[in-house]
């Protein structure tokens, strides 16, 4: 059992991190833990012109950023705590996962609070989505992860999801809306030391390793990974083709760049973001 809890709050950095232990983490289950700087996540098969206001994070200096699983799109702030789990393939139970969540509240003053799964991946507190789950299969192995919301700026979620552009015709996964809530009377520091608790309890096999921000920094050669996450090649081009008109032209955007169009340039402005 190997637990890993970052302290940089440096999205690309802490997803580079977390697909290098998918990858290569010398012993499973994995429990990560990480808390990143204001950004939208979006899902790895996702239009990020239909998902977030590109142009006001620009603005307002909060990035993008795709991640290796699908569902859809999210806010995270310092107020918001990011759980991963890898298991084997051969033993990950989706509904484990959702159950390491509902147990760790359980154990806190939320026990009396009526949790439940929210749609396909979501996890809702009398009602209101406080998680969106997701996962990814590679090799022999499984990545399961997700986001608690515990005092994130919820204005400021609201803010920037939503599309940059409209009438955008593409087959790429959709966003599914839902109202949010922060877990009450919780901290991060206080969820990651219950969720580590409940995680040793359903996982130990023996003996628990740690891994300090040194130990990453030694122990995982993420650097090609850290270049990819921040890439416009990951983030814009890695998104599925799709059709929108702009300025009354009716344009095909093909590896995040137009195809049908004598002069692309003249659209470089809402095909470029941080």
């Amino acid at each position: 059992m190997l637990i890993v809890q970052s302290k940089s709050t440096d999205v690309y950095r802490n997803l580079a991190v977390e697909e290098w232990l998918l990858e290569n983490a010398p012993q499973l289950p994995v429990l990560f833990l990480c808390v990143n700087s204001p950004c939208v996540v979006i899902g790895k098969n996702q239009n990020p012109w239909r998902e977030c206001k590109l142009t006001l994070m620009e603005e307002e200096g909060v990035v993008l950023a795709r991640r290796i699983s699908g569902g859809g799109a999210v806010y995270h702030d310092e107020g918001n705590l990011n759980v991963s789990i890898i298991v084997p393939r051969t033993e990950y139970v989706e509904q484990k996962q959702y159950d390491l969540i509902f147990q760790t509240l359980e154990a806190t003053e939320l026990q009396h609070r009526n949790l439940s799964k929210l749609g396909k991946s979501s996890l809702a507190m009398d009602g209101k989505k406080f998680s969106g789950q997701a996962f990814c299969h590679r090799r022999d192995r499984t990545l399961h992860h997700g986001t608690l919301l515990v005092n994130a700026d919820l204005a400021r979620l609201g803010r920037y999801l939503g599309p940059e552009l409209d009438g955008i015709e593409t087959k790429a996964i959709a966003s599914v809306p839902a109202e949010v809530a922060n877990l009450p009377g919780l901290t991060i520091e206080t969820l990651s030391a219950a969720l580590i608790d409940t995680f040793k309890q359903m996982y130990c096999h023996g003996v628990v390793e740690w891994w300090t921000d040194d130990d990453i920094h030694k122990k995982c050669a993420a650097t090609q990974l850290l270049g990819k996450n921040s890439s416009k090649g990951w983030k814009l081009e890695h998104t599925p083709r799709f059709e929108v008109t702009v300025n009354g032209e009716k344009l095909t955007v093909e590896k995040g760049h137009v195809i049908n169009h004598a002069d692309p340039s003249l659209f470089e402005d809402w095909l470029t973001t941080n």
